[in-house]
């Protein structure tokens, strides 16, 4: 039986805390994705600063998701616990499906989120077969994840990888300073999901984690402004 406690690895005193920087943290990448979407406006023939928005998004829903559903079974822990002491012995099982549940749409928007930036990445295109599988593996991953934290973060941790490595492949090509602020920033949340892997074993790493993630986001966003302004100025 897997209980809802094994889906939080946030520390008892991180509680509330943990919550705050997602939410800081969907709003940041909601931000990016407006200006993804205003870089599509300046340049409506270039679909790929849509699917760019679209991927940013995706991943800003899925932090809401992630707090709503942390929210709810740290509200729930108290009430099972209650319960469990006075009432039901085994009550803890019924309250293991909503963090769950909640935890498996969070990592499939994650992860197709990741998908849609890694695919941008790519001269193919957002549409092709290689990507097609790669989004049936997803689906794949996204299931097994729910039974273990570790799947989830490494598929993350791959993504991110080749994500980063592409925009340094860029920057060496052609020199450009903003292609250089995403690959780093894109390091930095690489980093994130590297620490977010061990967090099963020490939960004070989840502090850690949610910190460079949130660092990460943030540089990205000020890279996203920086390359609006220069849309704009050569508009």
């Amino acid at each position: 039986m897997v209980y809802w406690l094994d889906f939080v690895y946030s520390p008892p005193w991180f509680y509330g805390k943990d919550i705050a920087i997602d939410i800081i943290s969907a709003v940041v990448v909601l931000l990016i994705g407006v200006f993804s979407f205003r870089n599509f406006l300046l340049d409506k023939k270039n679909y790929r600063h849509l699917f760019l928005s679209l991927a940013f998004v995706i991943l800003g829903g899925s932090f809401i998701l992630k707090t709503l559903t942390n929210i709810l079974s740290h509200h729930q822990y108290g009430i099972s616990k209650y319960l469990t002491g006075f009432l039901i012995p085994n009550i803890i099982p019924k309250y293991s499906l909503l963090p769950a549940l909640g935890f498996l749409i969070y990592a499939s928007m994650t992860l197709f989120g990741f998908y849609i930036l890694y695919a941008l990445t790519s001269n193919k295109g957002i549409i092709s077969t290689d990507y097609l599988i790669i989004a049936y593996f997803i689906i794949i991953s996204t299931y097994f994840a729910r039974f273990n934290y570790f799947l989830f973060y490494a598929t993350s941790f791959l993504f991110l990888i080749a994500i980063t490595r592409r925009y340094f492949l860029s920057y060496k090509k052609t020199k450009y300073r903003n292609t250089f602020y995403l690959g780093t920033s894109f390091g930095v949340i690489t980093l994130s999901q590297l620490v977010f892997i061990f967090t099963s074993s020490n939960h004070t790493l989840y502090v850690l984690a949610e910190l460079i993630q949130l660092i990460g986001y943030l540089f990205l966003l000020y890279t996203f402004v920086m390359v609006l302004r220069n849309a704009k100025k050569k508009k």
